[in-house]
């Protein structure tokens, strides 16, 4: 048994001066000043959070192993108070059949990070998408209607209304990459929101960047149909503009938005209108993102850096500390059906991260973890750090002093 002592606990919506105790098998008791026999963390001043879960990211491993693998985009995760990933199926090979997901679990079991997974969907693999939801960890489904690192792009609208309803029939939740180049957003989500309300599907609508598409799909939900939204940090932080000047190193699908969609993301993330943000951490080497702009891969590496930026928007004033575990713990819990995560609460899973508010820091390349060994976000001056983070009661990351 642990016993964290002497924080600030993130309980029942607010923070609150109490004493956990954990183990492996969950959270046994909460309250304050507990006389229960264990080790004693002490945690004074720091504050205590449920473990952080990222929605979206591309551990690539298999033969893109160069870029990323599971257990350095795990221990990457664990540094950025990450306790649970899902990952995305465009990997190389794609994780479309039974055989290949089972051979991505294997690998991901090894990591320190908790996982589910995301099952691709493509013209082949459509009449056996009710085998593929069975299998464990398959969390969702993936579908592309639009270009992306990897294939699987489903283009015709007849094969993405049958998508829809057979994921519909598993009651799985479809997370769509809707945005096609050189569209406004908005008339693609238009149709992957009608494809929602003739099938039934859960809809979860990926890495949206424009106030015109999240407004259209806002007002979706608020008639009813079932679908979450989300945003990514690149769009939070970054705008055309600076794609402009930075060239590859900001290339990224979809693309960054204008300054004025940034502004607007933020006001949509602090009101409650976005759901979740997710990383969409897509590691590439700086060798790849060297080559000419037309060859250069689009992505940006991110699952380590995500709460950090979001702490410092939060001491500046910019998030609340409640929406934050809104949106990258519980929301992502509740939509994609991970029990007994996204809140700190008795007989839950004790993933668990400790934060220091205070802590400043230089985002640096040096103190990555992440294989591809490079941030767009480097140099940023950050104020908010994860110092220790537990999955399933386990510590799998303490950070050093700096």
């Amino acid at each position: 048994m642990k016993v964290l002592r002497g924080a600030e606990v993130f309980f029942e919506g607010a923070l609150q001066r109490l004493d956990l105790a954990f183990d492996e098998e969950g959270i046994h008791r909460i309250g304050p000043d507990l006389d229960v026999d264990g080790e004693v963390l002490e945690a004074e001043g720091l504050v205590v959070l449920p473990g952080m879960i990222d929605a979206h990211v591309h551990f690539r491993d298999f033969h893109e192993a160069h870029k990323e693998d599971w257990e350095t985009g795990g221990r990457a995760a664990v540094a950025g108070g990450v306790t649970t990933v899902l990952d995305m199926p465009n990997n190389d090979p794609p994780a479309v059949t039974p055989q290949i997901l089972r051979e991505k679990r294997e690998k991901a079991e090894r990591s320190p990070v908790d996982f589910g997974l995301f099952a691709g969907i493509t013209p082949e693999n459509l009449p056996t998408l009710g085998e593929l939801a069975r299998e464990p960890r398959v969390v969702g489904f993936k579908l592309y209607m639009g270009e992306t690192t990897g294939g699987l792009v489903i283009a015709r609208r007849s094969l993405q209304r049958e998508a829809f309803r057979r994921v519909a029939d598993t009651d799985k939740v479809l997370a769509v990459h809707c945005q096609r180049p050189g569209r406004p957003e908005a008339e693609d989500v238009e149709i992957a929101l009608d494809l929602a309300v003739t099938t039934g599907a859960k809809l979860h609508l990926c890495h949206l960047r424009t106030r015109e598409g999240v407004q259209l799909a806002y007002e979706a939900k608020r008639d009813g149909v079932d679908v979450t939204l989300e945003t990514c940090p690149h769009y939070l932080y970054f705008t055309e503009e600076d794609a402009r000047e930075r060239g590859t190193l900001l290339k990224v699908n979809p693309p960054l938005a204008s300054p004025e969609d940034r502004d607007y993301l933020w006001e949509a993330l602090a009101e409650g209108v976005i759901d979740l943000v997710a990383s969409d951490h897509a590691p590439h080497t700086l060798e790849e993102k060297a080559r000419p702009y037309e060859k250069a891969p689009f992505g940006l590496p991110g699952v380590e850096t995500t709460l950090p930026l979001l702490l410092d928007a939060v001491s500046r004033g910019r998030l609340s500390l409640q929406r934050l575990v809104e949106v990258f713990s519980q929301k992502p819990a509740e939509r994609f059906g991970l029990r007994d995560k996204g809140r700190i609460r008795e007989g839950w899973r004790a993933d668990l991260m400790v934060v220091d508010l205070e802590k400043r820091l230089l985002l640096r390349r040096e103190a990555l973890r992440t294989k591809c060994g490079w941030s767009p976000y480097e140099g940023f001056p950050l104020r908010g750090w994860p110092v220790r983070t537990f999955v399933q009661g386990r510590e799998v990351f303490r950070k050093s002093e700096d």
